[in-house]
């Protein structure tokens, strides 16, 4: 074999490898931001919405201060109940443990 294409040969070999890489590398970084979605924008706020969420807000704080009133009452009834001599039993009646 002659020199000259032996050299050809071996610059070939090397040559052609390297170009699909660096097509290949390009190709998906092409495909990879092209993919990406746009950033998307934020909504303006709306007023009369976060004013209905606060008015939820703070109903939900009135009702569950409502329910730690009432348990507040009821512990307060039952401990003055049993203190009384009044078995638990008798105070809530018939106790139900699950199983």
């Amino acid at each position: 074999m002659d020199s000259d294409v032996q050299a050809f040969a071996q610059v070939m070999a090397i040559l052609v490898p390297s170009i699909v890489v660096l097509v290949a590398t390009v190709v998906v970084a092409y495909r990879a931001l092209r993919g990406r979605p746009a950033p998307q924008q934020v909504p303006p706020v709306d007023d009369r919405r976060l004013d209905r969420l606060e008015q939820s807000v703070d109903a939900i704080a009135l009702e569950m201060e409502r329910v730690g009133e009432s348990q507040r009452f009821l512990t307060k009834l039952m401990a003055e109940r049993i203190a009384g001599g009044d078995s638990i039993e008798q105070t809530l009646g018939h106790v139900n443990t699950p199983h």
